[in-house]
């Protein structure tokens, strides 16, 4: 009888917990935040995909249980360490990859047939190596029938663009632009 009654006891305290966990999923927001959670991990899925690829396969980004942002060090064992330990360059790389693979998620939610993407500067912080990566990165964007626009005012970068807009200041025009 004792035995037959453990296994019941047992049954009924997996129960109770499980009741438990629905119970804090939805009082107040603990169901949002469930659910967002699930969003946040496919964002970092995605964005990986890039940030993997773009670090020359060195770093990937990961939630931790806190859904806070880690980096995974492969150059360091695969260790993980805080976003704000990234460099200048890096910490521009990881945002990207999260805009990117949120204008993605949009652009799908919307089934838009073309988005746009605006990066204002950021590629100050990028050494020539980096650019080139992130500027190959924004031109494979084309073939997903996306539109980039950046803004910068670095010369290395102007040079690659197949066509822009150059915007200066005249002081009795105001802003003037040129199809370059």
């Amino acid at each position: 009888d004792k035995k037959d009654l453990l296994v019941q006891l047992d049954t009924i305290q997996n129960r109770g917990q499980n009741l438990k966990t629905l119970f804090n999923l939805f009082k107040g927001a603990g169901f949002v935040q469930y659910v967002s959670s699930i969003y946040l991990r496919q964002l970092c899925d995605h964005a990986n995909q890039r940030f993997h690829r773009m670090t020359r396969n060195q770093l990937s980004l990961k939630l931790n249980d806190n859904n806070d942002f880690e980096i995974m060090d492969y150059l360091n064992e695969g260790r993980s360490r805080s976003v704000k330990t990234l460099s200048g360059g890096q910490a521009f790389q990881v945002s990207l990859c999260l805009a990117l693979a949120l204008a993605e998620s949009v652009q799908t939610n919307a089934k838009a047939d073309k988005n746009f993407f605006f990066i204002d500067e950021g590629f100050g912080t990028q050494d020539a190596d980096s650019i080139n990566i992130v500027f190959e990165t924004l031109q494979s964007l084309q073939k997903e029938n996306r539109i980039v626009g950046i803004i910068s005012h670095i010369e290395e970068l102007k040079e690659k663009m197949p066509k822009s807009l150059q915007v200066t200041k005249d002081q009795e025009q105001g802003s003037v632009i040129q199809i370059i």
